[in-house]
């Protein structure tokens, strides 16, 4: 694996540096989310399936839109999800509150000031109000909306937060029983810091949590194969040697966010080979360069 750093990755791995002192919260993230991401870029279609092999058979996702204008979510909607799942799994309830919206956005890592931060966490929140979701796993299923219900003020009540106002009600969004229910008894730890390192491009940040989910299940080292990950990922790219280096960027990316990576990754002909090891969700030691 090279070691040599573009400037965009140098400049990176300095942000990262700087924030390493802080404690990076695990994140909790919804297993079928994982293995079958909603789409990287805004659908023509109101329905987008995807189909992926686990231990336990077929899971099978599928996405569509239901309100009239309103797209399906897509690219880093994903983000948003992800961290409103972990939410409602670290409080085992499908309600998730917040006493101002600059919470949310801050939870994002958006800008609290910014009337476009509040009006793209919006927007966010309508398509994904606006999604059913079907999940069928091998001995269970369900098809309903994956966010039941949601308040967000205007724009207009969010400058009085500024100023120091607060609301009598607290924003609140309620996922549905069922996806809850999936959520609790399918999820996977990843830091916080890891997702929101990724959140500038959905396909990096899908192929990150596909990699970190494949090696994380690993009992013993393993192979990925390029085509299977490919597949799974639901990937369109048709040049391979373009997707691995795709993925060469993600790795590094990853143990630039994740310092204390509990896994060595190397790269050859057959796909990604994964030597597990202790997993550590708080990263605490220095960066380290690939094996």
């Amino acid at each position: 694996m090279p070691r040599k750093m573009t400037p965009k990755i140098r400049k990176q791995a300095d942000q990262l540096q700087l924030e390493r002192e802080s404690p990076s919260k695990p994140a909790l993230v919804s297993q079928a989310l994982i293995l079958c991401p909603i789409p990287f870029r805004k659908p023509k279609d109101t329905i987008v399936e995807r189909k992926t092999r686990i231990p336990e058979g077929v899971l099978t996702v599928s996405f569509a839109a239901t309100r009239k204008g309103v797209s399906l979510p897509f690219g880093n909607d994903a983000v948003l999800l992800d961290l409103l799942c972990s939410e409602a799994r670290k409080l085992k309830s499908p309600e998730i509150t917040f006493d101002r919206a600059r919470e949310l956005l801050e939870l994002l890592g958006l800008q609290t000031d910014s009337g476009a931060s509040y009006r793209l966490v919006r927007e966010r929140l309508e398509r994904l109000a606006g999604m059913v979701i079907s999940v069928q796993r091998k001995h269970s299923g369900f098809n309903v909306r994956v966010v039941e219900s949601w308040d967000l003020s205007t724009h207009k009540e969010a400058r009085h937060e500024a100023g120091g106002s607060k609301r009598l009600f607290p924003y609140a969004i309620r996922f549905s029983p069922e996806f809850f229910d999936d959520l609790m008894r399918w999820y996977v730890p990843i830091p916080e810091r890891v997702l929101i390192a990724f959140k500038s491009s959905p396909t990096e940040y899908a192929l990150m949590k596909r990699i970190l989910h494949r090696s994380l299940i690993a009992q013993s080292a393993s192979v990925i194969p390029w085509d299977s990950l490919r597949a799974e990922l639901g990937s369109t790219d048709s040049n391979p040697r373009r997707f691995r280096a795709d993925v060469r960027k993600v790795l590094q990316k990853l143990r630039l966010a994740w310092a204390d990576l509990p896994l060595a990754f190397r790269l050859d002909h057959s796909g990604v080979r994964v030597s597990p090891k202790t997993l550590r969700i708080i990263p605490e030691a220095p960066a380290l360069p690939f094996e």
